[in-house]
């Protein structure tokens, strides 16, 4: 009976001991991994440093004569995060579009996103904006047509600010970009499968040139962390390269997805 018991003993010992060992679960993992960020620098490589003019601002911030929204002297402008030169490549079928907002919801209450193909809409809707300043996304829905590989689109957004703001100092209240569709090169396809987390991830569409890819990615891994020193820094660095330009909004803080309407327009 000794002997009996004894062999259960060493048996739970050795259950107990290759528990411990085993590798933690995939969300463990990332969150291990990106403790160890300081390891890493993203830098994001432009595809033609000397693009031809297409019609897209030489700046990402807002433009047009839709000036009626109040000038804020403390905060950046309204600026898009993408579709500038060198900025307007993505993979996805259904990309993300990141726009900062210097406005509450009070002082910009609503506003109106779309995309288009030449003269034709492709989306078009209207949305509900957040509560405080901070850099806001709409990601096209599954009922939007998947974008098309090699086509560029030109896109809007737009806010609505009240009308008794027209007699201060006036602010853009549009801002507008461009974004093309690429097939992944067999160099991304490699580093996308051999990424250990989600960081190296993101330095991989940022060497390939695939700035909406690498800004959503970072932006989502950012609003998931956000209390991670080391993302937050990464993120900082990444707005502040000279390729990107957008320092002035490196430290503003990340709303989310604006809430716009159920209906494609």
């Amino acid at each position: 009976m000794y002997s009996e018991l004894k062999q259960v003993f060493l048996i739970s010992c050795v259950l107990i001991s290759t528990a411990i060992s085993q590798p933690p679960s995939l969300a463990q993992t990332e969150q291990v991994s990106t403790n160890n960020a300081d390891k890493i620098r993203i830098r994001f490589i432009l595809a033609n440093p000397d693009p031809p003019d297409r019609g897209t601002p030489r700046t990402n911030q807002g433009t047009g004569s839709r000036g009626n929204c109040l000038y804020k002297q403390n905060s950046p402008p309204l600026t898009a995060l993408v579709g500038a030169n060198n900025l307007e490549l993505t993979t996805k079928e259904r990309p993300t579009f990141w726009v900062y907002i210097p406005y509450t919801s009070e002082e910009a209450p609503s506003g109106e996103f779309s995309l288009q193909d030449g003269d034709e809409d492709v989306y078009r809707t209207r949305f509900q904006l957040t509560a405080t300043p901070g850099i806001v996304s709409v990601t096209l829905p599954p009922a939007v047509k998947p974008l098309e590989v090699g086509k560029t689109y030109r896109w809007y957004f737009e806010i609505n600010c009240p009308n008794t703001q027209r007699t201060a100092r006036s602010a853009p209240a549009s801002v507008t970009g461009v974004v093309r569709r690429i097939s992944p090169s067999s160099n991304l396809e490699n580093a996308l499968k051999s990424a250990q987390n989600p960081l190296e991830k993101i330095a991989a569409y940022a060497q390939n040139s695939v700035w909406y890819d690498a800004l959503t990615e970072l932006a989502q891994l950012r609003l998931n962390q956000s209390q991670n020193a080391e993302i937050e820094r990464i993120w900082v660095e990444l707005l502040s390269d000279r390729n990107i330009g957008l320092q002035s909004l490196a430290k503003e803080p990340i709303a989310g997805n604006v809430t716009t309407n159920s209906r494609q327009e």
